[in-house]
């Protein structure tokens, strides 16, 4: 097979070049490879090795009279030279060449005909997945809500993006949030990019990124900031060694040295949960500057204009201090109906055609008792318990404190024989998300919940919710029934709570006069935010509430509230009628045509592929048998259980979504776009309304492309193109051989592709005979 002065290239190291054989001794080969001043010993029989054959209308240089020539046919050991020199292979040395696709079909170094297909196949979908302007949002393992995509269209369409989701509760602001950053970071507008949110929530944000949105960030607490320190150095940047990250709100405010060290870092995007925590003096003068700072910034905030003018004046500030000079120009403009606030996303409930309803259930007790054991509220909750389970439904319980958290679940234990999952403020992060996967998981019925549940959790999946007691305050009762009361549910929120007649404060009857268990409270928090102090102060006091007074403020608050809406005005504010406008940007077989170039594009570069049922499931191993080592991304021996379809993927969230912004298929599109498979080929077509043979020159602009006809004849037949495409499935390779093609081939194929004129890159060949 080899011979001294034989050529080959290396197939694991092709920026080698050529190399040149010069010993062999028994199965090893001695090759020097002059581009890199080089040599290396081989082992004839390593895997992939092949002696490099010149092919046919390629350029060399014959050693021996220093010229250069064309190579016409390879003959064994030899070649025959265009001019019919016939000279041995020692004698050549290969030319430096163009790769253009081009190029590889005159030089006849040819791809098959389903290599050429898939080609086409991954060109068709990366324009089809630009969907309009929704391309960077499809690839979320989310529900495609249009309020969601117009605002991730209307902020990322704006540069810089500085923007405010101040959407009711339960609309799925972090959604939102999460479409925008990861839109930012996937086309390179936002390198560096920090999650702040409170403590509560980081694990949440890790794991909304990572399983719905293919973007990896990390947690920087205190743990993994010692060891940025230990493994970089004292005084090393964390993040700047974690570039994508998630810290939580309590941990940044409190150490100014590592807030000095978020804002050295140069930050292109800063994300700030709960923002609202913002207007607070303190809070606001250590994070203000981050935010500012931060060339791209998203505040989200559960208190709407309004709730709360100062306080949103106060985080538009943040993000456009050039908006207004002050609260009063800015409340003046509000009043007068001439603020404009470009920058904000405020969906209210109405505008996405209403939730399912809140169904409340008071159960009549007779009072608690000193002891848990006589708590008629605890025999009830284990008396459903054994129904709840038999029947497969889940029930979050909100106590108020801690300790009456952990009496309740070994009471809980202890009735019904079987766990109790707990979440609370005290649970390290990681553990938290423990709690609430094997509550959603297993058979376990009843999560506990102190109040760390009660804010920017999702529980939606919960049958129910129940009040073992309820909050002194109204707002974080509203912030309770929000994690079941969120878009997406189709089905009714059950609203438990007790109510027993000797109650030194009725909360019950007081929450159930202020319609809070049967009506969202947004745009009431400043009217609510009273309610709380006057329940405080009568259970401190002795006193009577005076629950008229607080029904008539908060009702009046209802109304002004809705009435208020009206007078800021939203530029391209997200209006009902738009939904289906905007969900007809995104194309209805954009899953089917990712899934067969996926599919098609990872059995041709060898790796396995195997169905495992469902809508759309599939085990792909990146194995032994691949034909290259790895694409962009991904490593060889990378294993992956997923789906292409985005509803079996919301349902299984254990399973992988094969999508936008996965590993595996942006690393098989890169390969798509950098290497040469299926860049050149022969191929046989049904004649049909195509007469005679031709080439096809496939040309790319920007995300569109294009195939372009040119007949044998040297004319452009556009007639011809829709009749080609349509007999590409049908196509089979051709042979060379068979064909019968000559010594001019080469050449006639470079004039040929000459008189194609188009803009845009010729990213693939095919030359083709009807038969």
């Amino acid at each position: 097979m080899f011979r001294p002065g034989s050529k080959l290239v290396h197939p694991f190291n092709p920026e080698l070049g050529v190399g040149l054989v010069r010993q062999i001794e028994g199965r090893f080969l001695t090759v020097f490879f002059p581009e890199v001043d080089r040599e290396v010993v081989l082992s004839a029989t390593g895997a992939g090795l092949t002696r490099l054959v010149l092919p046919q209308g390629s350029r060399a240089r014959l050693l021996s009279e220093q010229e250069d020539v064309v190579i016409a046919e390879a003959r064994g050991h030899s070649y025959l030279l265009a001019d019919g020199r016939e000279v041995p292979d020692a004698d050549l040395w290969p030319l430096g060449r163009s790769d253009t696709p081009l190029e590889r079909l005159a030089t006849l170094e040819l791809d098959s005909v389903e290599a050429f297909r898939n080609r086409l196949q991954g060109l068709e979908l990366m324009e089809l997945r630009e969907a309009g302007g929704l391309g960077s949002f499809l690839g979320g393992r989310v529900q495609l809500f249009p309020h969601q995509l117009h605002a991730a269209m209307r902020a990322v369409d704006a540069d810089p993006v500085r923007w405010l989701l101040a959407d009711e509760v339960g609309l799925g602001k972090t959604v939102e949030a999460c479409l925008i950053l990861s839109a930012l970071v996937r086309t390179g507008r936002a390198e560096r990019a920090l999650v702040i949110a409170p403590s509560t929530l980081t694990i949440q944000w890790l794991g909304e990124l990572y399983r719905k949105f293919h973007q990896v960030f990390v947690l920087l607490d205190n743990e993994r900031i010692e060891s940025v320190e230990l493994d970089y150095g004292e005084g090393v940047n964390p993040f700047e060694v974690h570039p994508l990250a998630v810290i939580s709100l309590e941990l940044l405010a409190s150490d100014a040295r590592l807030l000095g060290q978020a804002q050295e870092a140069g930050l292109e995007l800063v994300v700030l949960d709960e923002a609202h925590r913002l207007v607070g003096e303190e809070i606001t003068r250590a994070l203000g500057p981050l935010v500012r700072g931060a060339r791209h910034a998203l505040l989200l905030t559960a208190t709407p204009l309004q709730s709360d003018r100062r306080g949103f004046f106060s985080l538009l500030s943040l993000l456009h201090p050039e908006a207004f000079e002050s609260f009063e120009a800015f409340d003046a403009a509000v009043e007068s109906e001439g603020a404009t606030l470009p920058c904000t996303t405020a969906v209210r409930r109405e505008d996405v055609g209403g939730l399912p309803p809140r169904v409340p259930l008071a159960v009549e007790l007779p009072p608690p008792g000193e002891e848990l054991s006589v708590d008629p509220r605890a025999h009830w909750i284990a008396a459903q318990a054994t129904a709840w389970r038999e029947a497969g439904e889940k029930a979050l319980v909100f106590v108020r404190e801690r300790a009456t958290l952990e009496e309740l679940r070994a009471f809980l234990e202890g009735e019904t024989g079987t766990r109790v999952t707990v979440f609370h403020e005290d649970l390290l992060p990681a553990k938290r998300d423990l709690e609430i996967a094997a509550f959603r998981e297993s058979g376990v019925p009843i999560l506990l919940s102190t109040e760390a549940g009660g804010e920017g959790r999702n529980f939606q999946f919960c049958d129910r919710m129940v009040h073992f007691d309820l909050p002194l305050d109204p707002v974080e009762l509203e912030q309770r029934i929000g994690r079941l009361d969120r878009i997406g549910r189709n089905k009714p929120v059950e609203i438990v709570y007790f109510r027993h007649a000797k109650a030194e404060v009725d909360l019950a009857g007081l929450y159930e006069r202020l319609e809070l268990f049967s009506r969202p409270a947004a745009g009431l928090d400043s009217a609510l935010a009273c309610v709380g102090p006057a329940i405080e102060a009568a259970m401190e006091n002795y006193e009577r509430l005076d629950v008229d007074a607080l029904v008539s403020a908060v009702e009046e608050a209802r109304d002004s509230a809705s009435d208020s809406l009206t007078r800021v005005f939203y530029p391209d504010a997200y209006r009902p009628e738009q939904a289906a406008e905007v969900l007809a940007r995104v194309p209805d077989d954009l899953e089917d045509k990712t899934q067969a170039y996926c599919i098609e594009a990872a059995e041709d570069l060898g790796f396995e592929c195997l169905e495992k049922g469902g809508a759309a499931r599939f085990y792909i191993e990146f194995g032994s048998g691949a034909t290259v080592d790895a694409i962009p991304g991904v490593p060889g021996g990378s294993r992956f259980l997923g789906t292409f379809d985005r509803e079996e993927a919301i349902v299984e969230e254990e399973m992988d979504f094969f999508a936008s912004g996965h590993p595996l298929v942006e690393g098989l599109l890169l390969e798509l776009e950098d290497g040469v498979r299926g860049r050149a080929t022969l191929m046989e077509v049904p004649a049909g309304r195509i007469r005679g043979s031709g080439m096809a020159c496939v040309f790319k602009r920007g995300a569109e492309w294009e195939v372009v006809i040119m007949g044998a004849d040297g004319e452009e037949h556009p007639e011809w193109r829709e009749s080609f495409l349509e007999a590409l499935p049908r196509a089979r390779d051709a042979k060379p051989e068979k064909w019968g093609i000559g010594h001019s081939w080469a050449e006639g194929i470079r004039s040929l592709g000459a008189r194609v004129k188009r803009d845009g890159d010729l990213v693939a060949t095919a030359f083709f005979r009807a038969v």
